[in-house]
Protein backbone atom coordinates (compact mmCIF):
# COMPACT_ATOMS: atom_id res chain seq x y z
CA UNK A 1 0.00 0.00 0.00
CA UNK A 2 1.06 2.92 -1.22
CA UNK A 3 -1.50 5.61 -0.96
CA UNK A 4 -0.52 8.91 0.31
CA UNK A 5 -2.28 9.58 3.40
CA UNK A 6 -2.01 13.56 2.27
CA UNK A 7 -3.91 13.32 -0.24
CA UNK A 8 -6.51 10.44 1.70
CA UNK A 9 -6.62 12.89 4.50
CA UNK A 10 -7.83 15.89 2.23
CA UNK A 11 -10.33 14.20 0.42
CA UNK A 12 -12.11 12.78 3.38
CA UNK A 13 -11.50 16.14 5.75
CA UNK A 14 -13.75 17.32 2.30
CA UNK A 15 -16.19 14.53 2.35
CA UNK A 16 -16.78 15.64 5.87
CA UNK A 17 -17.35 19.05 5.29
CA UNK A 18 -19.87 18.14 2.72
CA UNK A 19 -21.43 15.67 4.92
CA UNK A 20 -21.92 18.08 7.80
CA UNK A 21 -23.94 20.21 5.45
CA UNK A 22 -26.23 17.61 4.27
CA UNK A 23 -26.34 16.32 7.49
CA UNK A 24 -27.76 20.21 8.42
CA UNK A 25 -30.46 19.70 4.95
CA UNK A 26 -31.85 16.69 5.60
CA UNK A 27 -33.24 18.25 8.51
CA UNK A 28 -36.28 19.39 6.52
CA UNK A 29 -39.35 17.73 5.41
CA UNK A 30 -39.92 16.43 2.23
CA UNK A 31 -42.94 19.16 2.00
CA UNK A 32 -40.41 21.59 2.75
CA UNK A 33 -37.44 20.27 0.22
CA UNK A 34 -39.95 20.33 -2.41
CA UNK A 35 -40.89 23.44 -2.25
CA UNK A 36 -37.70 24.91 -1.86
CA UNK A 37 -35.44 24.81 -5.07
CA UNK A 38 -32.57 26.86 -3.65
CA UNK A 39 -32.48 23.94 -1.05
CA UNK A 40 -33.13 21.33 -3.87
CA UNK A 41 -29.95 22.84 -5.61
CA UNK A 42 -28.23 23.46 -2.40
CA UNK A 43 -28.49 19.63 -2.01
CA UNK A 44 -27.76 18.33 -5.08
CA UNK A 45 -24.45 20.20 -5.79
CA UNK A 46 -23.21 19.01 -1.80
CA UNK A 47 -23.79 15.59 -3.18
CA UNK A 48 -22.26 15.77 -6.06
CA UNK A 49 -18.90 17.05 -4.08
CA UNK A 50 -19.02 14.88 -1.11
CA UNK A 51 -19.34 12.04 -4.27
CA UNK A 52 -16.53 13.50 -6.27
CA UNK A 53 -14.36 13.49 -3.36
CA UNK A 54 -15.28 9.61 -2.29
CA UNK A 55 -14.31 9.13 -5.92
CA UNK A 56 -11.10 10.84 -5.59
CA UNK A 57 -10.02 8.90 -2.38
CA UNK A 58 -10.90 5.48 -4.00
CA UNK A 59 -8.81 6.53 -7.80
CA UNK A 60 -6.08 7.46 -5.57
CA UNK A 61 -5.95 4.32 -3.99
CA UNK A 62 -6.70 2.74 -7.39
CA UNK A 63 -3.54 4.34 -9.13
CA UNK A 64 -1.35 4.43 -5.60
CA UNK A 65 -1.59 0.61 -4.75
CA UNK A 66 -2.07 -0.85 -8.79
CA UNK A 67 -5.68 -1.89 -7.91
CA UNK A 68 -6.23 -1.14 -11.79
CA UNK A 69 -7.62 1.79 -13.70
CA UNK A 70 -11.42 2.39 -13.45
CA UNK A 71 -13.36 2.99 -17.03
CA UNK A 72 -15.89 4.93 -14.88
CA UNK A 73 -16.69 6.67 -11.54
CA UNK A 74 -18.74 3.60 -10.30
CA UNK A 75 -16.18 1.06 -11.64
CA UNK A 76 -13.55 2.55 -9.10
CA UNK A 77 -15.59 0.89 -6.05
CA UNK A 78 -15.83 -2.08 -8.05
CA UNK A 79 -12.25 -2.32 -8.36
CA UNK A 80 -12.06 -0.86 -4.31
CA UNK A 81 -14.74 -4.37 -3.66
CA UNK A 82 -12.64 -6.45 -5.75
CA UNK A 83 -9.55 -5.96 -3.64
CA UNK A 84 -11.36 -6.51 -0.21
CA UNK A 85 -11.44 -2.77 0.95
CA UNK A 86 -15.02 -2.49 0.28
CA UNK A 87 -17.82 -4.98 1.31
CA UNK A 88 -20.34 -5.56 -0.96
CA UNK A 89 -23.35 -3.53 0.13
CA UNK A 90 -21.00 -0.79 0.56
CA UNK A 91 -19.40 -1.09 -3.04
CA UNK A 92 -22.92 -1.44 -4.31
CA UNK A 93 -24.16 2.08 -2.23
CA UNK A 94 -21.31 3.79 -3.59
CA UNK A 95 -21.87 2.63 -6.99
CA UNK A 96 -25.27 3.84 -6.82
CA UNK A 97 -23.65 7.04 -5.59
CA UNK A 98 -21.52 7.37 -8.07
CA UNK A 99 -24.35 6.82 -10.69
CA UNK A 100 -26.30 9.71 -9.15
CA UNK A 101 -23.30 12.05 -9.52
CA UNK A 102 -23.23 11.52 -13.04
CA UNK A 103 -27.28 12.42 -12.71
CA UNK A 104 -26.59 15.29 -11.28
CA UNK A 105 -23.60 16.50 -13.49
CA UNK A 106 -24.91 15.13 -17.14
CA UNK A 107 -28.56 14.41 -16.81
CA UNK A 108 -29.86 17.10 -14.40
CA UNK A 109 -32.77 17.76 -16.33
CA UNK A 110 -34.05 13.91 -15.36
CA UNK A 111 -33.39 14.19 -11.71
CA UNK A 112 -35.86 12.17 -9.44
CA UNK A 113 -36.33 14.91 -6.45
CA UNK A 114 -37.99 11.90 -4.28
CA UNK A 115 -34.79 10.17 -5.63
CA UNK A 116 -32.48 12.95 -3.68
CA UNK A 117 -34.19 13.01 -0.83
CA UNK A 118 -34.55 9.64 -0.13
CA UNK A 119 -30.74 9.71 -0.25
CA UNK A 120 -30.02 12.76 2.18
CA UNK A 121 -32.61 11.34 4.93
CA UNK A 122 -31.63 7.60 4.67
CA UNK A 123 -27.82 7.35 3.01
CA UNK A 124 -25.68 9.65 4.29
CA UNK A 125 -24.20 7.21 6.90
CA UNK A 126 -23.09 5.97 3.37
CA UNK A 127 -20.24 8.16 3.19
CA UNK A 128 -18.81 7.42 6.85
CA UNK A 129 -18.59 3.77 6.36
CA UNK A 130 -16.48 4.63 3.59
CA UNK A 131 -14.35 6.65 5.59
CA UNK A 132 -14.09 3.82 8.10
CA UNK A 133 -13.21 1.20 5.08
CA UNK A 134 -10.70 3.64 3.96
CA UNK A 135 -8.72 3.99 7.30
CA UNK A 136 -9.01 0.52 7.71
CA UNK A 137 -7.31 -0.14 4.89
CA UNK A 138 -4.54 2.31 5.33
CA UNK A 139 -4.22 1.30 8.38
CA UNK A 140 -6.30 1.20 11.95
CA UNK A 141 -4.83 4.45 13.83
CA UNK A 142 -3.36 6.47 10.96
CA UNK A 143 -5.29 9.48 12.34
CA UNK A 144 -7.82 9.95 8.87
CA UNK A 145 -11.10 9.21 10.95
CA UNK A 146 -12.53 11.64 13.64
CA UNK A 147 -14.52 10.13 16.43
CA UNK A 148 -17.76 11.35 14.49
CA UNK A 149 -16.76 9.07 11.64
CA UNK A 150 -16.85 5.89 13.94
CA UNK A 151 -19.81 6.96 16.06
CA UNK A 152 -22.49 7.52 12.80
Amino acid sequence: MVADREIVRDRMSRVRHYLSDLEELAKISAVGFRANRERQYAVMHALQLAIEAAIEIGTHICSSDSLGVPSTYAQTFDLLEASGILAPDLGQQLRAMAKLRNKLVHLYWQIDLDQVYAMLTTRLGTFRQYLVAVETYLGPGTGLLTPTDVRK
